[in-house]
Formats: C-alpha cells, sequence, structure tokens
C-alpha cells in the first residue's frame, strides 16, 4: 500500500498559550525545535483547507525537491551547496505546513471550556475550536481552526446534512472523522441496509448498580445484539479496483472506510454470486426503502456505519453532496497477509493467566532463547536483528530504507562490529528488549487479525432469507489457522481487563466455507450467534482486531468463565447548532 502523505500543524498545551497570555509569536522553524509540531496524516479537513485557500499541493514537486536534496547531499560540501539544500529545507517546510490547524493539549476540563470559547491568537491569527475525535478526547486534544476559515470549512465538512437530535458526543466523533488519515479512492455504487438488531438468552455474570455497594451474580440475561455492528461487504470486483489504486498488488480481503459521516469495515465477499446462487434474488432493499439491482451494487454498508443516515433523504443525497463539497471516499487501512509469524503479548494478555512457575518459564523460552542469541558472535545474525523487516526486501531496496548510519556502515564492512561506538549501540537496543520482555512484551506464535461476522449470515439478511449463517454458535473461521492444521486458538483484545476474556475460538473448516470466505483468509470470521463480542470486551467489526495464538501453555492457562456485562446509560439527544 502507498504512503500517505504527512503534513506539520502547529502543536501547543494549554499552559504554553496561557504563559504566552493566550497570544503565541512563532514560526514552523522555532516550533519544530521547540517540539511544537506535529504530523498529520493527509485528510479530508486539510483537503478541504487547501481548497478553500487555493493552495495547491503537488506530489512530483515535493519529491523532485527530496530527490535533489539527495542528489545534492551526494556532490560535496561546498557554500554553494549547503545554501541550496536550506532553500530546499525551507521550501518543503512551506509546501507540507498547514497553519491554519494548531493542536492543543487541555488536561483540565475548566481550562478547556475556557479555550473553547474564547479561542487564542498565533501570529495575530485568532483559532477557535474546530473539532474533537474520539481519539483526540482519550489524549485531551482537539482541533483548532484560523476563524476566517471557520465558516466554509464547517459548511463543507457537515456536507450538506440535515439538523437531527443528536447525542453531542456522538456528534463530536461523526464531525471528526473527517480528520482521519485516508488515501482516496473512487466513488463506489453504494446502497445502505438496515441494521440487523436482535435479542438473545445469554448466561453472563451481570453487575447490579447499588448504591452501597455493586452485585455481581450469575444470571441469564436478555441481550440486545446489532449483529453486524460497524461492517459491511464490498464486491471483489470493486476490492481489487480499489486495491490497485492504493498500490496494492493483490486482493485487498478488507478496508477501513471513510467518507462524511461514514465509517466502517467492509469485507471482500461475493455477493453478486450470492444473489444468484443461493437467493435467487438481486433485489436489495435499503434503509430508505429504496431498491436495487444488486448488479448495480459495489459496496453495501449497514445503518451502523452511516452514522448520520437520517440528515439525509438518499444516499444518493449524501453522494451528490460530497461530489459538491468535493469531498471523497477514503481507506484508511486495508486488511492483507504481512507474513508475519510471530506477535508479542502485552502485561495484560498475561496478567489473566492461571500459570505455574514452570508455565511462566515454558511461556518465555522463546523470547529468552531469541535474546540470548544476539549476544552470540554470529555477526549475520546481529545484522537481522538490526535490518529487522528490512532483511526480506532486496538488497538495494533495503539498503536504501535503512537510516541508521551505523547499520549501513556494518553492511559494508562488518569488522566494525567491533568498534566500541557500534557494540555499545547494539547492546543498548538489546537491553531494551530485555527490558520490554520484562514488562510482558513476550514473544508466541501468532499474528494480529481484522474480525468479521459471518459475511454469508450478512448475505441471507440482505436478500430476504432467514440468517442462519454458515457458523453456529462456538464455531469460527480462520483460512490462515487451519490450513496448519490448528483446530483450537486464543484470541485476545485490547484492552483486555477481565480473566474471561482470553477467548478459545473452534475453528471449522468446511468446504462451504472455503468457497464463500475465500477473499478473507486472514480474517477471523465469528459467527452472529455467541458472545464473542462481549468476551472481547465490547468488540465490534468496524476495524477491530484480534491477537490469535495456537501457543499451548497460553491455551491451557485460561480461566474461561463468563464475560462480565452491566446495563449501559444512554445521553440525551439535541440538534447541534455548532461543531
Amino acid at each position: 500500500m502507498k504512503k500517505l502523505q504527512q503534513f506539520k500543524v502547529y502543536a501547543f498545551t494549554y499552559e504554553r498559550l496561557a504563559l504566552a497570555k493566550f497570544k503565541v509569536n512563532t514560526n514552523p522553524f522555532e516550533a519544530e525545535l521547540r517540539g511544537e509540531v506535529v504530523s498529520l496524516g493527509d485528510n479530508e479537513c486539510l483537503r478541504a483547507i487547501r481548497r478553500i485557500r487555493n493552495r495547491e499541493f503537488v506530489p512530483e514537486e515535493l519529491q523532485a525537491l527530496l530527490d535533489e536534496k539527495m542528489w545534492i547531499t551526494r556532490q560535496g560540501n561546498s557554500a554553494e551547496n549547503k545554501n541550496r539544500i536550506k532553500e530546499i529545507n525551507n521550501a518543503v517546510r512551506d509546501m507540507l505546513f498547514v497553519p491554519e490547524i494548531i493542536s492543543v493539549h487541555t488536561p483540565k476540563k475548566r481550562n478547556y471550556t475556557k479555550i473553547g470559547r474564547d479561542g487564542f491568537f498565533v501570529n495575530g491569527v485568532h483559532y477557535i475550536r474546530l473539532m474533537c475525535s474520539a481519539a483526540m478526547a482519550r489524549t485531551n486534544r482537539a482541533l483548532f481552526c484560523a476563524e476566517d476559515i471557520y465558516e466554509p470549512l464547517d459548511e463543507i465538512l457537515r456536507c450538506g446534512s440535515k439538523q437531527i437530535k443528536i447525542v453531542p458526543a456522538k456528534w463530536n466523533a461523526y464531525y471528526s472523522l473527517m480528520s482521519s488519515a485516508t488515501h482516496i479512492v473512487s466513488f463506489p455504487r453504494v446502497c445502505v441496509v438496515k441494521d440487523y438488531e436482535i435479542k438473545l438468552p445469554k448466561k453472563v455474570d451481570w453487575v447490579t448498580d447499588n448504591e452501597i455497594e455493586d452485585t455481581i451474580s450469575y444470571e441469564e440475561k436478555e441481550l440486545p445484539f446489532n449483529i453486524w455492528d460497524g461492517m459491511g461487504l464490498i464486491s471483489p470486483e470493486q476490492s481489487k479496483k480499489w486495491s490497485t489504486e492504493l498500490g496494492y498488488d493483490g486482493l485487498a480481503e478488507c478496508f477501513i472506510v471513510r467518507a462524511p459521516f461514514i465509517k466502517g469495515l467492509v469485507a471482500t465477499f461475493d455477493f453478486h454470486k450470492f444473489a444468484r446462487e443461493i437467493a435467487n434474488n438481486d433485489i436489495i432493499k435499503d434503509i430508505y426503502g429504496n431498491e436495487y439491482n444488486c448488479d448495480n451494487i459495489d459496496v453495501i454498508l449497514t445503518e451502523s456505519q452511516f452514522k448520520l443516515w437520517g440528515a439525509y433523504d438518499s444516499i444518493e443525497s449524501h453522494q451528490e453532496h460530497m461530489k459538491r463539497y468535493g469531498l471523497s471516499w477514503g481507506v484508511s487501512r486495508i486488511g492483507a497477509p504481512d507474513g508475519k509469524k510471530i506477535l508479542k503479548t502485552n502485561y495484560q494478555f498475561l496478567q489473566v493467566l492461571n500459570l505455574k512457575d514452570d508455565d511462566i518459564k515454558e511461556l518465555c523460552s522463546d523470547t529468552v532463547k531469541w535474546i540470548e542469541s544476539l549476544y552470540n558472535d554470529n555477526i549475520e545474525y546481529k545484522l537481522l536483528y538490526l535490518m529487522g523487516r528490512l532483511a526480506q526486501r532486496n538488497c538495494v531496496e533495503s539498503f536504501n530504507s535503512i537510516h541508521d548510519s551505523a547499520v549501513k556502515a556494518l553492511l559494508i564492512e562488518p569488522r566494525l562490529m567491533g568498534d566500541s561506538y557500534i557494540s555499545d549501540k547494539i547492546i543498548g537496543s538489546i537491553r531494551k528488549k530485555i527490558n520490554e520482555a520484562l514488562i510482558g512484551k513476550i514473544m508466541v506464535k501468532g499474528n494480529f487479525y481484522f474480525v468479521v461476522c459471518d459475511p454469508y449470515a450478512l448475505c441471507e439478511y440482505i436478500f430476504g432469507l432467514k440468517p442462519k449463517g454458515l457458523l453456529k454458535e462456538f464455531e469460527h473461521y480462520a483460512y490462515a489457522w487451519s490450513i496448519q492444521g490448528k483446530d483450537t486458538i486464543a484470541a485476545m483484545r485490547s484492552p483486555l481487563t477481565w480473566r474471561a476474556e482470553v477467548n478459545k475460538l473452534n475453528l471449522k473448516f468446511t468446504d462451504d466455507m472455503k468457497e464463500w470466505y475465500k477473499y478473507i483468509p486472514h480474517c477471523i470470521v465469528y459467527n452472529m450467534w455467541g458472545l464473542d463480542r462481549e468476551t472481547h470486551s465490547s468488540m465490534d467489526f468496524d476495524g477491530d482486531i484480534v491477537a490469535t495464538t495456537d501457543n499451548g501453555t497460553l491455551l491451557s492457562g485460561r480461566y474461561g468463565g463468563q464475560p462480565v456485562l452491566y446495563k449501559s446509560q444512554k445521553a440525551e439527544k439535541e440538534i447541534i447548532e455548532n461543531s
């Protein structure tokens, strides 16, 4: 997948602004030296600002400057070359710096209220609050924009949506989707179907809220489930088209998509074939009551993915507004095999296990052997360690991608391994790995995979059949593990805080599954009937990943049990006037 362009913006703390009496004077060069500049991947918000300012970004011009700089650095250290490199650095900085956006870190609520109300000045320009995504809120950050572009920018980001009642926190999250880093892809032919929401009786550990002390009891509860929460489908043909546009030489198994008020995962699945061979029906009825021939559809979204579907008269209206405002469909990540066969646990995965001393020794054995091997005299082994995954590429590509001059020097002259500077550098790196192992980063066989909920069952629902799926309760599908002869694996998802959350997956591998799930061999397919999403701490299918392993010690150390659940509270909805 091609690399996403990064841009630079100012990033201040509330304390820094307050110290300057909310009137800061600086420049990008000075701010970078002070650590007051951060990178943002290109996104719809930044693209909209460039259009408002009539400021075009041409990647070829940037690459030409970087190529020239690389060529000059190899020519010698003359005064003329130094001046030209300085000119290039300034040109690149000007090209990539976005002065209209500022990130502000504000841990205290009262300070956030003040700055959100009053804003602040930088270089004489007044900045006001623009957005605060869920990810930003978790780190006490928000984005502010230059006041003079707020109104045109806000109009673009609202994308013609009508005002509807909504929980303010949700509006913040949905509006801020426009700040998600994305690669632009072509418009698909799309429709949106209603969510499939059902209630199922399940035995769980239920928390009852009491004034003095909460109580937990094991009981059967009728629980609500949104079966395909955050998940949709993409045809193999459209998947190939997007894969090509993203520079991926293959067929992506799934895509994390973004569009105005749209987010989630679409899994590659041949719903056209399903319509012909299973449903004998090619009509899809969407959430607005409109009917579509599935042959004219590339992507099927579910209601949970189109967050503001009620603010538009139809999906066509939404797409027309996108084009009117110059907005795009985007992909933030794709699901594709990465070749990794080893994963590193974290302390959460380990602290919930029932392990004896011998179990701990066995679980750590591969990590210990690996660290010990780094201390031997095998130069080739040390070079492989220092190069990491770059060692899997061809020689020229690997060498040009290495940024550490010491590693490059070792590749040219391995005898430099005896140099004290390089030796100390390697020892320091190995000690860092030892310290990581001490806090729970242990190597086990496994990988992280995207999760999807039975797409076959989703197609049954979409085309008017009773959803059953190919997987029953307690059954799962993982092609990447089944072809290794595995029928049981452990799955864990962060944050993992309770011992029942180490999930045991029972793998099935039938001919029907291999046929219908053939486009998602490196995804974990969950059934629609179980408690898996609750076991994985309220997992949904909008791009969540799980760590999977067949490690025997980890599997045998599971406590098992039921997930701990409670009745969640719902916030009041209201009309949002300002973002």
